[in-house]
């Protein structure tokens, strides 16, 4: 096993991009279903392949960032989700213990039914849709593990990696800084996490003894409309563009939890990663997104 190596599984997603290319301290192998150039061929569900990658690469840890991510995809497909995030976190678990290596497993506050949220660690799980069920039990498989196992749960994940599809930051710039109009729900409460310190927190927990659940999100506690009534204000971009909407009047195949961020205590106490305000991420990614005329 090497020290400061990491299998990043699920390289190819947007969490997953930004641990491969953040960390300068661990060397971190990436690996993805499609097994793009430069990834190792990894379907999580898939138990001789994730066998044999594991096996291959040794690491210290193994982060899993593999998801189906479309809340409203894993309602159509539950078979699907539950293969994905239930079986391939057994197998990811099975091939780490056969190692001796440990595993990330990345969830998320949907595993919470947002009546009274931000929740803390300690509060009692409730998931109301298919994707929140399916990561619960993701991370019991976690928790049950003979290996070393973490499960951090986050929300609202934002940022910028080209190549990934949009998240909601960058989907709500691209539109209004083209002048379409959105609807935007009111009534849907978290603490946006920038996926940058969502990355520094994950390799800082791997260097720490903690095993178990950590909530890690953003220092800010607001409404999807909230949010796009800040960027509209940092960026320059007319709110008249925006209209509102419940999350009720969407429509969507999944029901969403309303309040459904986190208390981020424990992460503070274990980690000198402390997240910036929501304004100061959006002004960071403004720069950003400048200079590749994004926005």
């Amino acid at each position: 096993m090497t020290d400061n190596r990491l299998l990043i599984v699920g390289a190819s997603g947007f969490l997953g991009h930004a641990l491969c290319d953040t960390s300068s301290t661990w060397a971190c192998v990436p690996a993805s279903r499609s097994g793009q150039q430069g990834h190792l061929a990894l379907d999580v569900t898939q138990p001789d392949a994730v066998r044999d990658a594991v096996s291959q690469v040794r690491p210290q840890w193994v982060i899993n960032a593999a998801a189906l991510t479309s809340v409203d995809e894993c309602e159509r497909n539950p078979d699907r989700a539950r293969a994905v995030h239930i079986d391939g976190t057994r197998n990811l678990i099975r091939a780490c213990e056969q190692v001796g290596c440990g595993l990330v497993n990345v969830s998320t506050n949907y595993v919470f039914d947002g009546k009274k949220g931000p929740y803390a660690e300690s509060d009692e799980a409730r998931p109301i849709n298919v994707y929140g069920r399916t990561k619960l039990e993701s991370e019991r498989v976690v928790l049950r593990a003979l290996c070393p196992g973490i499960v951090v749960r986050t929300a609202v994940l934002y940022g910028f990696r080209p190549g990934c599809r949009p998240n909601f930051v960058t989907w709500a710039m691209a539109a209004l800084s083209a002048r379409q109009a959105i609807r935007v729900v009111t009534d849907e409460w978290a603490n946006p996490t920038f996926v940058d310190e969502l990355a520094a927190f994950i390799f800082s927990l791997c260097r720490t003894d903690f095993r178990g659940i950590v909530h890690f999100g953003g220092a800010d506690f607001l409404t999807r409309f909230e949010m796009v009534e800040r960027i509209c204000a940092l960026m320059g971009f007319d709110l008249s563009l925006v209209s509102a909407a419940t999350s009720a009047e969407f429509g969507q195949p999944a029901q969403r939890p309303l309040r459904a961020g986190l208390c981020t205590t424990r992460a503070q106490t274990l980690c000198d990663v402390a997240p910036a305000p929501f304004d100061h991420n959006v002004r960071r990614l403004k720069r950003v997104l400048h200079q590749i005329a994004y926005v």
